[in-house]
């Protein structure tokens, strides 16, 4: 009896371990934004180039090396609209990379996707919506769309900027599928970097709280870019 009894409790002690290895996640990267602060200046976004002359048209979101010094912000202006940035902290190249908006009826959000495309290994992509073209198609009036020349989306005041909004990064280390989950606003909500707004998140809301705030929403990591473990139940 003792034997038989030993031999189930290893058979569930070697399951258990099986299932916990399989849930294991490797994080390959970050997701960080910012909003209308001075570290969100065009002089400091990587692709998007503000021409100090004013004749310079925004171009367009694109990679930049990892780790590189950033210019400091003078008198180039501040961002008021949410600037992504992607990076992949792996030594893999990450591919088919996506981030997209999920659809919400309540809020009025109609589902979008940019198309990044491939994050190499240290490097980043930066996307300001509005501003920021994948050069493929977007529903009218999408948080993607965009109109040459570009111009950033003020989502506090224009929307959507409530805490329930749900964003999500997907792409491909080789076969494996990479993701950051759903991402919310809401989750990273806290004061205003100069302290005028008790709480606000990274699209200046809700109910454009960022009103009052000249330095709003500072870099701030929201989320890692993890591995996918074959038995994750999807966030969607």
């Amino acid at each position: 009896m003792k034997r038989h009894v030993w031999v189930v409790m290893s058979i569930g002690a070697v399951v258990a371990g099986l299932s916990h290895a399989a849930s294991a996640q490797t994080v390959v990267g970050t997701v960080s934004v910012c909003y209308y602060s001075p570290e969100c200046s065009f002089a400091n976004i990587p692709g998007i180039v503000h021409d100090p002359n004013e004749a310079q048209k925004l171009r367009d979101s694109g990679e930049h090396p990892g780790g590189r010094a950033l210019p400091s912000a003078t008198t180039f202006p501040q961002v008021d609209a949410p600037a992504f940035q992607f990076t992949n902290t792996s030594k893999t190249a990450i591919t088919a990379a996506t981030f997209e908006i999920v659809a919400n009826a309540k809020l009025g959000i109609v589902h979008d996707v940019f198309h990044i495309g491939k994050l190499k290994p240290g490097a980043s992509f930066v996307i300001v919506p509005g501003a920021s073209n994948d050069k493929k198609t977007h529903p009218s009036g999408s948080f993607f769309s965009f109109s040459s020349p570009g111009s950033p989306l003020d989502t506090s005041d224009s929307g959507p900027d409530a805490n329930n909004v749900k964003f999500e990064f997907n792409g491909k280390i080789g076969t494996q599928a990479v993701s950051s989950g759903g991402i919310e606003p809401g989750a990273s909500a806290g004061p205003s970097a100069d302290g005028t707004v008790a709480s606000l998140n990274f699209l200046g809301g809700p109910g454009n709280a960022d009103a009052p705030c000249n330095d709003c929403f500072a870099t701030k990591v929201i989320a890692n870019i993890t591995t996918v473990s074959t038995n994750a139940a999807p966030t969607r």
